[in-house]
């Protein structure tokens, strides 16, 4: 998001205070980005209304026994309940009820296999959460994947015919969380218990939903943990300090784990074509790698902490909003800080966080989480996204990403160890980029145009979201004028190049701009 001119780079003159704290003991040994995957020994999926959880090896102990435990996500070693036993061998599976929507429901525990060594309970590799689910859906209705064009929509002008006549193919929308579970009005029980949601909040997405699927666009609404008078969905460590914009989820006890997967599947099922329309594609917080503004986690935690923590989280997300709709999509993301942090104080390379946080994934069962990703233009009021950077070079580590060097990302993504479970280049979301207007009109047109037809000729890009449809009065004031509207709603040049971004003249106009014969000659083909 934008709202961070004070944190465009360190060389635009940023600077932030350190925020340190103790850590408390919900804090777990570091696990190096380079860690050595252990080799799962057993697997947990859904097979009707059983969950079978498969062990892979031949491990001995004093009563040739294994045992089962079903653990919370914050739960380590034997922790849990022992909820089966069985001869140990190779190949043994055990079977037990799922209790989806029950207060027995297994759909976020993670299973570890124990044998007992000298009398005492040892566990047996890693704990394995479920991996698949969409199982369980009851919603399997199509995608509406009908082009990656997007933006944000004003919602002062949502019932004008802007975004039709813009021809826009997919929208995000905000849900602070905090706000929502804030006030009655709407009341849900999930898995025993009675939570209640703001009737009037719930409203404007009953509202946005339903209105843009009737107009033929995707809708990805983007989950963002703000605060309440009520912590739980605050993460423990990130209670000591609340001038945050947002902050870490909590997966880190029952409380938190429960309204968290709660929340989700409230969200899931009333936006699953069930009279409020549908969402495809679900965005769990915003550019988690900024620790300090965006998902703030004490200072002290860590990267491994921060990353075992959101990856903990977004899997709690994933399996409640995939346990309902199948075909939805789970997006973590990042900024677009990428191999190094522009204020280490404050923030994490995404680079590194999603390295840690893949590894936590894969040590956890490896599922089919997507990936949201902000390549603005550094700094951030940089006008010409199609000029090299010293900031934004095309090689292996570049500072940050922008357009101009999107690729490097995706090809990452095509890397092995990135591929979803299934050998598939997970989804890619360029769910916000935008351009200043205030350099000229005529280099924001270009930009975009340029950006759009960027992603248009990468084939791992599934949207292309412009961060604003209308400038808002705060950044304007910092000098971020991107929306391709003004704030009387008049229609800025980007406007009309954005609506006809796929004509030949107006491409021509963008490559004269440019100082090119042909914006395709910039562009990079994946």
């Amino acid at each position: 998001m934008l709202s961070r001119t004070k944190r465009m780079l360190a060389a635009a003159g940023s600077a932030l205070m350190i925020l340190a704290a103790a850590v408390s003991s919900v804090s777990a040994p570091a696990l190096s980005v380079n860690a050595q995957i252990t080799p799962s020994v057993i697997s947990a999926t859904i097979q009707g209304s059983n969950v079978v959880v498969a062990s892979a090896g031949d491990y001995s102990g004093d009563d040739g026994l294994y045992y089962l435990y079903a653990q919370q996500p914050y739960e380590s070693g034997v922790q849990g309940i022992n909820v089966a036993t069985a001869p140990a061998a190779s190949g043994t599976t055990f079977t037990l009820p799922l209790g989806y929507n029950t207060p027995a429901s297994n759909l976020n525990k993670k299973f570890q296999l124990a044998v007992r060594k000298n009398g005492a309970m040892v566990p047996v590799g890693s704990a394995i959460f479920i991996t698949n689910p969409e199982a369980a859906a009851t919603h399997t209705w199509p995608r509406r994947d009908f082009g990656k064009k997007g933006i944000l929509p004003a919602a002062e002008l949502l019932d004008n015919n802007d975004l039709t006549d813009l021809g826009v193919k997919q929208i995000t929308y905000n849900v602070p969380l905090g706000k929502l579970t804030t006030g009655g009005g709407v009341n849900y029980t999930y898995n025993g218990k009675v939570y209640t949601f703001n009737e009037q909040i719930l409203g404007q997405y009953d509202k946005v939903v339903p209105l843009m699927n009737t107009r033929g666009i995707q809708v990805t609404l983007i989950l963002l943990n703000d605060l309440s008078p009520d912590p739980t969905l605050i993460h423990p460590l990130s209670r000591d300090y609340t001038g945050a914009n947002y902050y870490a989820f909590n997966a880190a006890d029952q409380a938190g784990v429960e309204k968290l997967a709660a929340v989700c599947t409230f969200l899931a099922e009333r936006f699953s074509d069930t009279g409020h329309g549908t969402v495809d594609n679900w965005i769990i917080g915003n550019e988690v790698n900024a620790r300090l503004e965006w998902h703030y986690m004490t200072a002290g935690a860590g990267l491994d902490t921060d990353a075992r923590e959101y990856a903990r989280a977004l899997r709690v997300a994933y399996n409640s909003i995939r346990s309902v709709n199948a075909n939805a999509r789970v997006y973590a993301c990042f900024d677009h800080e990428y191999a190094a942090s522009d204020n280490v104080s404050a923030h994490y390379s995404g680079l590194a966080f999603m390295n840690a946080m893949n590894t936590w994934i894969r040590l956890e069962g490896d599922f089919d989480w997507s990936l949201a990703v902000h390549p603005y233009n550094a700094p951030l009021y940089d006008p010409f996204v199609w000029k090299p950077s010293v900031y934004t070079p095309r090689n292996a580590s570049p500072r940050f990403l922008s357009m101009q060097n999107i690729d490097v990302l995706t090809d990452l993504m095509c890397t092995p160890l990135f591929l979803s479970p299934t050998g598939q280049v997970r989804s890619i979301l360029l769910s916000e980029q935008g351009y200043v207007s205030s350099a000229g009109q005529q280099y924001q047109a270009a930009s975009i145009v340029y950006a759009y037809m960027q992603a248009m000729a990468n084939q791992h890009i599934d949207g292309f979201i412009l961060s604003r449809q209308m400038d808002h009065a705060a950044e304007i004031a910092q000098g971020l004028d991107m929306g391709i509207q003004n704030p009387d709603g008049s229609h800025k040049l980007s406007y009309d190049w954005y609506k006809n971004v796929d004509s030949p003249y107006i491409q021509q106009q963008a490559a004269a701009v440019m100082g090119v014969s042909s914006v395709s000659e910039l562009l990079t083909v994946r």
